[in-house]
């Protein structure tokens, strides 16, 4: 797709006509404000790109308008709080990752907003108390060993 257009404003249409996405590309890069739409329509997808990268607020939408995730890229990944919601609206999951895993306070709901799982994560492990499906587990830090 860079190749078609070097520098400018860009949109791209699904085959029924509807747009598909628009945004910006710089020195061969997509670079500013992207929007990605559904089919019917409807906004699929809204963040900004830096030198080809995502960056910065992003958040996805189901079909029918809902929120499906809102978070944050830093350098083409996620970073920072994050939350998924199921397509009635209903909060599936919350949390915050940081170096590709979870790191903090975690919770996850059925679609009906009963709690699923809650407890938190350092360094992508489970630490401490967690409550899943209704019991209670706890949960120690790896021991880890640093040879000098």
């Amino acid at each position: 797709m860079t190749d078609e257009i070097k520098d400018g404003p860009f949109g791209r249409y699904h085959e029924n006509g509807q747009l598909w996405w628009k945004g910006t590309i710089k020195e061969g890069e997509l670079d500013g404000p992207s929007e990605t739409y559904h089919e019917n329509g409807q906004l699929k997808s809204k963040g900004t790109f830096r030198d080809g990268k995502r960056e910065g607020p992003i958040e996805y939408y189901h079909d029918n308008g809902q929120l499906q995730v809102k978070g944050t890229y830093k350098d083409g990944r996620y970073e920072g709080p994050y939350e998924t919601y199921y397509e009635n609206g209903q909060l599936e999951e919350r949390g915050t990752l940081k170096d590709g895993g979870w790191d903090g306070d975690y919770e996850s709901y059925y679609q009906d907003g009963g709690l699923i799982t809650k407890g938190v994560y350092i360094d992508g492990e489970e630490c401490g108390k967690w409550i899943k499906f209704g019991c209670s587990f706890t949960y120690r830090l790896s021991l880890r060993i640093v040879w000098n």
